[in-house]
Protein backbone atom coordinates (compact mmCIF):
# COMPACT_ATOMS: atom_id res chain seq x y z
CA UNK A 1 0.00 0.00 0.00
CA UNK A 2 2.91 2.39 0.43
CA UNK A 3 4.45 1.87 -2.60
CA UNK A 4 0.72 2.36 -4.33
CA UNK A 5 0.72 5.60 -2.60
CA UNK A 6 4.39 6.45 -3.43
CA UNK A 7 3.64 5.79 -6.98
CA UNK A 8 0.56 7.74 -7.09
CA UNK A 9 2.35 10.50 -5.69
CA UNK A 10 4.50 10.92 -8.05
CA UNK A 11 1.90 10.51 -10.82
CA UNK A 12 0.43 13.77 -9.43
CA UNK A 13 3.54 15.63 -8.74
CA UNK A 14 4.34 15.02 -12.25
CA UNK A 15 0.91 15.95 -13.56
CA UNK A 16 1.03 19.33 -12.08
CA UNK A 17 4.59 20.22 -13.12
CA UNK A 18 3.82 19.60 -16.70
CA UNK A 19 0.40 21.72 -16.44
CA UNK A 20 1.72 24.39 -14.34
CA UNK A 21 5.71 25.12 -14.97
CA UNK A 22 6.87 27.09 -17.97
CA UNK A 23 9.67 25.46 -20.08
CA UNK A 24 9.74 22.12 -17.81
CA UNK A 25 10.57 19.21 -19.75
CA UNK A 26 11.27 15.97 -17.59
CA UNK A 27 10.85 12.88 -19.81
CA UNK A 28 10.84 9.51 -18.41
CA UNK A 29 11.43 10.98 -15.16
CA UNK A 30 10.16 10.66 -12.27
CA UNK A 31 9.38 12.86 -9.44
CA UNK A 32 8.46 12.61 -5.71
CA UNK A 33 7.67 15.99 -3.96
CA UNK A 34 8.89 18.17 -6.39
CA UNK A 35 8.89 22.02 -5.81
CA UNK A 36 9.61 24.15 -8.70
CA UNK A 37 9.01 27.76 -10.14
CA UNK A 38 10.68 29.86 -12.88
CA UNK A 39 9.93 32.80 -14.39
CA UNK A 40 9.16 32.60 -18.59
CA UNK A 41 12.04 32.55 -21.02
CA UNK A 42 13.82 30.00 -18.60
CA UNK A 43 15.03 26.20 -19.92
CA UNK A 44 14.70 23.41 -17.36
CA UNK A 45 15.62 20.31 -18.75
CA UNK A 46 15.66 16.60 -16.49
CA UNK A 47 15.29 13.77 -18.77
CA UNK A 48 15.59 10.61 -17.09
CA UNK A 49 16.22 11.46 -14.48
CA UNK A 50 15.01 10.86 -10.55
CA UNK A 51 13.93 13.47 -8.42
CA UNK A 52 12.75 13.28 -4.83
CA UNK A 53 12.34 16.00 -2.31
CA UNK A 54 13.89 18.87 -4.70
CA UNK A 55 13.25 22.55 -4.96
CA UNK A 56 13.79 24.08 -8.02
CA UNK A 57 13.70 28.15 -8.37
CA UNK A 58 14.62 30.03 -11.33
CA UNK A 59 13.95 34.09 -11.70
CA UNK A 60 15.39 35.95 -14.61
CA UNK A 61 15.80 35.18 -18.22
CA UNK A 62 17.81 32.83 -20.03
CA UNK A 63 18.78 30.40 -17.37
CA UNK A 64 19.21 26.81 -17.92
CA UNK A 65 18.85 23.42 -15.54
CA UNK A 66 20.18 20.60 -17.35
CA UNK A 67 20.10 16.53 -16.20
CA UNK A 68 20.41 13.71 -18.09
CA UNK A 69 19.70 10.24 -15.57
CA UNK A 70 20.47 11.94 -13.17
CA UNK A 71 19.59 11.81 -9.18
CA UNK A 72 18.63 14.72 -7.28
CA UNK A 73 17.42 13.66 -3.42
CA UNK A 74 17.16 16.40 -0.41
CA UNK A 75 18.06 18.71 -2.71
CA UNK A 76 17.56 22.88 -3.72
CA UNK A 77 18.32 24.46 -6.74
CA UNK A 78 18.13 28.87 -6.97
CA UNK A 79 18.63 30.49 -9.93
CA UNK A 80 18.55 34.48 -9.56
CA UNK A 81 19.60 36.86 -12.76
CA UNK A 82 20.55 35.71 -16.68
CA UNK A 83 22.50 33.17 -18.58
CA UNK A 84 23.02 30.80 -15.53
CA UNK A 85 23.15 27.50 -16.21
CA UNK A 86 23.71 24.17 -14.06
CA UNK A 87 24.68 20.92 -16.03
CA UNK A 88 24.52 17.59 -14.52
CA UNK A 89 26.13 14.60 -15.88
CA UNK A 90 24.84 11.22 -16.57
CA UNK A 91 25.17 9.40 -13.43
CA UNK A 92 25.69 11.89 -10.93
CA UNK A 93 24.24 11.44 -7.74
CA UNK A 94 23.23 14.75 -6.09
CA UNK A 95 22.30 14.23 -2.54
CA UNK A 96 21.72 16.43 0.34
CA UNK A 97 22.77 19.64 -2.59
CA UNK A 98 22.21 23.30 -1.99
CA UNK A 99 23.38 25.19 -5.46
CA UNK A 100 23.03 28.89 -5.50
CA UNK A 101 23.44 31.26 -8.18
CA UNK A 102 22.69 34.48 -8.18
CA UNK A 103 24.32 37.33 -11.36
CA UNK A 104 24.88 36.75 -14.83
CA UNK A 105 26.84 33.70 -17.00
CA UNK A 106 27.69 31.97 -14.21
CA UNK A 107 27.37 28.40 -14.18
CA UNK A 108 28.21 25.13 -12.51
CA UNK A 109 29.30 21.19 -14.16
CA UNK A 110 29.28 18.46 -12.86
CA UNK A 111 30.48 15.60 -14.86
CA UNK A 112 29.32 11.95 -15.30
CA UNK A 113 29.16 9.27 -12.20
CA UNK A 114 30.28 12.21 -9.55
CA UNK A 115 28.99 11.51 -6.20
CA UNK A 116 27.38 13.66 -3.64
CA UNK A 117 26.77 13.30 0.22
CA UNK A 118 25.92 16.82 0.94
CA UNK A 119 27.26 19.77 -0.62
CA UNK A 120 27.30 23.83 -0.85
CA UNK A 121 27.67 25.36 -3.75
CA UNK A 122 27.97 28.94 -3.99
CA UNK A 123 28.55 31.04 -7.57
CA UNK A 124 27.62 34.28 -7.49
CA UNK A 125 28.70 37.10 -10.07
CA UNK A 126 29.65 37.35 -13.39
CA UNK A 127 31.06 35.19 -15.83
CA UNK A 128 32.08 32.95 -13.49
CA UNK A 129 32.40 29.02 -12.89
CA UNK A 130 32.24 25.75 -10.80
CA UNK A 131 33.31 22.49 -12.98
CA UNK A 132 33.32 19.22 -11.16
CA UNK A 133 34.77 16.49 -13.46
CA UNK A 134 33.69 13.01 -13.49
CA UNK A 135 33.90 10.27 -11.17
CA UNK A 136 34.41 12.05 -8.30
CA UNK A 137 33.27 11.32 -4.58
CA UNK A 138 32.29 13.49 -2.32
CA UNK A 139 31.45 13.65 1.18
CA UNK A 140 29.04 15.05 3.60
CA UNK A 141 28.90 18.79 4.88
CA UNK A 142 30.94 20.07 2.15
CA UNK A 143 31.16 23.63 1.05
CA UNK A 144 32.52 25.00 -2.48
CA UNK A 145 32.50 28.90 -2.42
CA UNK A 146 33.16 30.34 -6.10
CA UNK A 147 32.30 34.04 -5.10
CA UNK A 148 32.61 35.66 -1.04
CA UNK A 149 28.83 36.92 -2.03
CA UNK A 150 29.13 40.36 -0.94
CA UNK A 151 32.22 43.07 -2.02
CA UNK A 152 34.93 44.36 -0.12
CA UNK A 153 36.37 48.00 -1.25
CA UNK A 154 39.50 49.60 -1.09
CA UNK A 155 39.83 53.12 -0.14
CA UNK A 156 39.67 54.28 -3.39
CA UNK A 157 36.47 52.51 -3.57
CA UNK A 158 37.85 49.39 -5.68
CA UNK A 159 36.60 45.87 -5.32
CA UNK A 160 39.50 43.53 -3.49
CA UNK A 161 37.28 40.63 -3.36
CA UNK A 162 36.42 39.41 -6.96
CA UNK A 163 34.67 35.94 -7.97
CA UNK A 164 37.04 33.38 -9.35
CA UNK A 165 36.22 29.86 -10.55
CA UNK A 166 36.43 26.66 -9.02
CA UNK A 167 37.94 23.83 -10.84
CA UNK A 168 37.78 20.47 -9.75
CA UNK A 169 39.02 17.67 -11.97
CA UNK A 170 38.41 13.71 -12.55
CA UNK A 171 38.44 11.29 -9.59
CA UNK A 172 38.91 13.88 -6.89
CA UNK A 173 37.89 12.42 -3.21
CA UNK A 174 36.45 15.23 -0.96
CA UNK A 175 36.59 14.03 2.77
CA UNK A 176 33.30 15.36 5.26
CA UNK A 177 33.39 18.98 6.63
CA UNK A 178 35.69 20.11 3.72
CA UNK A 179 35.60 23.72 2.18
CA UNK A 180 36.81 24.56 -1.34
CA UNK A 181 37.31 28.37 -1.77
CA UNK A 182 37.49 30.75 -4.82
CA UNK A 183 40.13 30.35 -7.27
CA UNK A 184 41.30 27.16 -6.70
CA UNK A 185 42.11 24.19 -9.10
CA UNK A 186 41.89 20.29 -7.76
CA UNK A 187 43.62 18.29 -10.08
CA UNK A 188 42.86 14.59 -11.18
CA UNK A 189 43.18 11.87 -8.72
CA UNK A 190 43.78 13.63 -6.09
CA UNK A 191 42.44 13.34 -1.93
CA UNK A 192 41.63 16.40 0.43
CA UNK A 193 41.71 15.40 3.66
CA UNK A 194 38.26 15.78 6.53
CA UNK A 195 38.10 19.50 7.57
CA UNK A 196 40.69 21.00 4.84
CA UNK A 197 40.01 24.39 4.08
CA UNK A 198 41.55 24.62 0.39
CA UNK A 199 43.15 27.98 -0.29
CA UNK A 200 45.73 26.83 -3.18
CA UNK A 201 46.05 24.57 -6.29
CA UNK A 202 46.38 20.79 -5.29
CA UNK A 203 48.61 19.03 -7.63
CA UNK A 204 47.27 15.99 -9.24
CA UNK A 205 47.81 12.46 -7.42
CA UNK A 206 48.64 13.73 -4.00
CA UNK A 207 47.12 14.03 -0.73
CA UNK A 208 46.02 17.52 0.67
CA UNK A 209 45.27 18.30 4.28
CA UNK A 210 44.65 21.52 7.37
CA UNK A 211 43.98 24.90 6.60
CA UNK A 212 45.14 26.15 4.80
CA UNK A 213 45.50 22.90 2.39
CA UNK A 214 48.87 21.40 1.98
CA UNK A 215 50.13 18.04 0.43
CA UNK A 216 51.33 15.61 2.97
CA UNK A 217 51.39 12.59 -0.09
CA UNK A 218 52.71 12.61 -2.96
CA UNK A 219 52.22 9.55 -6.13
CA UNK A 220 48.71 8.14 -4.89
CA UNK A 221 45.17 6.76 -6.17
CA UNK A 222 42.43 6.26 -4.18
CA UNK A 223 39.49 3.74 -4.77
CA UNK A 224 36.53 2.29 -3.37
CA UNK A 225 37.52 -0.68 -0.98
CA UNK A 226 34.21 -3.10 0.22
CA UNK A 227 34.73 -5.32 3.58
Amino acid sequence: MKNQLKIFGQWMNRRLLTLTSNGFVASKSTFFRVRYSADKGNSISLNHSSLEKVRISVRGKNNEVKAEGALISNASIVMDGSGNKVVLGKGVKLRGATINMRGENCSVHIGENTTFGGVRIVNVGRNNSVVIGADCLFADHIEVWASDTHSIFDRDGKTINREMPVNIGNRVWIGSRAIVLKGVTINDDSVIGMGTIVTRDVPPNTVSVGNPNRVIKEGTTWGIEYP
